[in-house]
């Protein structure tokens, strides 16, 4: 009897220490596709893109033996440096941001708990995303921004270089334990790296092969992106439900997050900056809610037919006209870079000729529409 009870016990045991979550859900893809330039004569779609969307070296500090003063002034010297790039802001207080910038030029809701904080005026554009009173993530793809230890525009072999970008990246929080596997083309594209405060997901332009953009996260938001596969061994940070009325507030902004990102994206190449179009982003919003609640992923809707329809049936006059699409990103600065990694998607954003835009987001999928209009 002693026997079986230990057996019992053991196996028990061993039913605990086995006991990891592998996170199936996240092996959904991200989706992309584009749709050639529209013009007077006939158009055709090409067969979407799609990949896995399954979206440390830390240098300890020697200790000196140094007199009181010199140690005072060391850290002084150091905070000051740090406080030159936007990460040195994470963690910190809402007020301490503000001090430093100023009030942003409006606040976008997420579906992750915190407001993104944006600035996308003059030198500064950049988004903070703030809950409770605290910086917790903060993202820009703008080469004029304070984004040190990195500079977007560094070539990928430079930063790999001097950063570990590795393919598996592991870290407790707590009594809870956390490991993000990267596939190689993630590693290439947007690697994590640990900071001494919190990770930097990079973002990386495969065709310049620089550094397109940073997000900084501290580890609960890292979690609630869930941006790569993920087996972990705990719990996650929980994650309320949105109103229909809250996730209108959220598409609104990530509707205007995908314009600025953009436009920031043409202006360091060097091109006429777009202009939003209400009436386009109208007919694109309602394409994005259509492939959301149909169940489908097309320029063709099996209602609305295709975007040359679209824009016919809201009497929208145009020369030339384009669509990207994209869903299952995490959110609008997600999307813009998949579509800035993808030959078809980059011609439309990069296409010197158009003059205006409209953007329509629901739930996660998105719509970019470009035209001229006549």
């Amino acid at each position: 009897m002693r026997i079986i009870i230990k057996a019992l016990i053991i196996g028990f045991c061993f039913s605990i220490i086995a006991f990891i979550f592998l996170l199936d859900e996240h092996e959904q893809e991200e989706l992309l596709e584009e749709i050639p330039i529209v013009g007077e004569g006939n158009h055709s779609v090409d067969e979407y893109e799609h990949h896995e969307a399954n979206e440390e070296d830390e240098t300890e500090r020697e200790n000196e033996q140094a007199e009181p003063e010199e140690v005072v002034s060391n850290i002084e010297e150091e905070t000051d440096e740090q406080k030159n790039s936007y990460h040195y802001f994470l963690g910190k207080g809402e007020s301490e941001l503000l001090a430093a910038y100023g009030d942003p030029v409006r606040k976008d809701q997420t579906p992750y708990g915190y407001e993104w904080y944006v600035w996308n005026e003059g030198d500064l554009h950049f988004q903070a995303g703030i809950e409770d009173g605290k910086v917790v993530t903060l993202y820009t793809n703008e080469p004029a921004s304070e984004t040190s230890p990195f500079e977007i525009g560094s070539p990928f072999e430079k930063v790999a270089e001097e950063w570990e970008l590795a393919e598996s990246v592991s870290f407790t929080n707590g009594y809870n334990s956390y490991e993000f596997n990267l596939s190689k083309d993630e590693v290439e594209t947007r690697p994590l790296v640990e900071l001494e405060e919190g990770w930097a997901q990079l973002y990386f332009d495969t065709f310049d092969e620089t550094l397109s953009s940073v997000r900084y996260l501290d580890k609960e938001t890292l979690l609630k992106h869930q941006p790569y596969n993920l087996v972990y061994r705990g719990s996650l940070p929980e994650q309320s439900e949105l109103s229909p009325e809250e996730w209108e507030e959220v598409e609104r902004g990530m509707a205007r997050q995908v314009f600025d990102l953009t436009n920031t994206i043409r202006e360091r190449h060097n091109l006429p900056l777009l202009e939003w179009d209400d009436e386009t982003a109208h007919v694109a919003f309602f394409h994005s809610k259509d492939m959301q609640e149909n169940n489908y992923f097309s320029h063709t809707s099996p209602s609305q037919g295709e975007l040359r329809d679209r824009l016919q049936a809201e009497e929208i006059q145009f020369r030339m006209a384009a669509e990207n699409i994209a869903a299952k990103y995490s959110d609008a600065a997600a999307a813009v870079e998949g579509w800035l990694n993808s030959e078809g998607h980059r011609v439309n954003l990069l296409n010197d000729e158009f003059t205006h835009i409209g953007v329509g987001v629901y739930r996660d999928f998105y719509t970019q529409n470009f035209l001229i209009p006549w």
